[in-house]
C-alpha cells in the first residue's frame, strides 16, 4: 500500500509589499526616461527633415511637424554628389569589413591554440599597438610612400585589426568550441586549415557577426581618414560630404538691393531649406545601420557576453 500525499494548487497571488511596488515604479520610470533620451534625438532629426524649412528654422518642433513636406528629401535625392558619396561609403564599408574580418579571425584562431610557439610574444605585440603610435605625420608619410594618398585603398586598408577585437575573438574560440572537437578532427587526419574552415569557422557565426558589425559601423561613420588623405571629392565618403554640408555657410554676400521681393523670399527659402536638408542627410546616413542592427542583434548580444563567468 502506497501513501499518497495530496497536493494543492497554489492559485493565490503572492502579495507584494509597498516597497516592491515603489521599486518597480522607479525602475520603469528610469528605463522609460533612458529610452526616451536615446530615441528622441533621432526622432527629432526625422521630424525636422519632414518639416517645412520655415518651421524648422523657427525651432518650434517637438513631437510632430505642423507642415509635412518632402522638399528636403527631393533636394537631397536630386543631388548627384550625395549619391556618389553614398556609393563610395557602401564600397568602403563592405571592403573594409571583409578585410578587417580576415585580419581578426585568422590570428585570433591561431592565438587560441595554447601550443602555438611564441603565443605570448605575439599577443604582447598586438597589445603594444594600443599604446604606441607613430602619429599623424609618420602615418601620412608612410601612406604616401605606399601610394595610397588620394586613392580608395586608403579607406579600405586602414586599421585592419584592433587588440580588443582580437582578444574577444580569441576568447570566443577558447571558450565556445570544445577542444575535443578539434582533437577528433586531428585524429581523422584534418590539417589545421581544414579544421579552421570546416569546424571553427561554421561555429563562429556569432563572433563573426559582432566583428562585422563593429567594422561596418566604424567605417560607415568615418570621415576623418578621408578628410586627411583624400582631396578628390569624387572619392569622398558620405560622412565627409555630410560634414561639408553641415559646416556650409548659407549666408553668402549677395547683392540684395538689386533683387526683387520675390527673389529675396526665394533666396531666404533656399537658405532655410539647407537646414532641413542637413537633417534629411543625417537620417539617410544613419538609416542603413538602423536597418542592419535588428538582423544581427541576436548574435551581437551573444557576442558581447563572451568572456563572462559561466554558471
Amino acid at each position: 500500500m502506497t501513501n499518497t500525499i495530496p497536493t494543492k494548487k497554489l492559485n493565490h497571488r503572492i502579495k507584494r509589499s509597498r516597497g516592491d511596488v515603489v521599486f518597480d515604479v522607479i525602475n520603469i520610470t528610469i528605463i522609460l526616461l533612458i529610452t526616451l533620451i536615446m530615441i528622441y534625438p533621432m526622432w527629432y532629426v526625422l521630424i525636422v527633415s519632414f518639416a517645412s524649412p520655415e518651421e524648422a528654422v523657427r525651432g518650434n518642433l517637438y513631437f510632430w511637424p505642423k507642415s509635412f513636406t518632402l522638399e528636403a528629401y527631393g533636394k537631397v535625392f536630386a543631388e548627384k554628389k550625395i549619391w556618389i558619396g553614398y556609393l563610395n561609403t557602401i564600397i568602403y564599408t563592405l571592403s573594409h569589413t571583409v578585410y578587417s574580418l580576415v585580419l581578426t579571425i585568422l590570428p585570433a584562431y591561431a592565438l587560441s591554440k595554447k601550443k602555438l610557439p611564441g603565443r605570448v610574444a605575439i599577443t604582447w605585440y598586438f597589445f603594444a599597438t594600443m599604446f604606441i603610435s607613430g602619429g599623424l605625420i609618420p602615418s601620412y608619410m608612410l601612406n604616401k610612400s605606399l601610394g595610397l594618398i588620394n586613392t580608395r585603398w586608403i579607406m579600405i586598408l586602414g586599421m585592419g585589426v584592433g587588440y580588443s577585437n582580437l582578444v574577444i575573438t580569441r576568447t570566443y574560440y577558447q571558450t565556445s568550441i570544445p577542444g575535443e572537437v578539434y582533437e577528433s578532427a586531428y585524429i581523422d587526419g584534418a590539417t589545421e586549415w581544414q579544421t579552421f574552415i570546416r569546424i571553427a569557422l561554421p561555429l563562429s557565426g556569432a563572433i563573426v557577426a559582432v566583428m562585422a558589425l563593429y567594422a561596418a559601423v566604424g567605417t560607415w561613420g568615418s570621415w576623418y581618414t578621408a578628410f586627411i588623405y583624400i582631396t578628390d571629392q569624387k572619392k569622398w565618403p558620405l560622412q565627409l560630404r555630410l560634414r561639408q554640408i553641415l559646416i556650409l555657410d548659407s549666408t553668402q554676400s549677395l547683392d540684395v538691393q538689386n533683387m526683387t521681393l520675390e527673389d529675396q523670399m526665394e533666396m531666404q527659402h533656399q537658405a532655410f531649406l539647407v537646414t532641413t536638408m542637413k537633417y534629411a542627410i543625417i537620417f539617410i546616413a544613419c538609416l542603413p545601420m538602423l536597418v542592419l542592427y535588428p538582423f544581427v542583434q541576436k548574435h551581437f548580444v551573444k557576442g558581447v557576453m563572451i568572456g563572462s563567468v559561466k554558471g
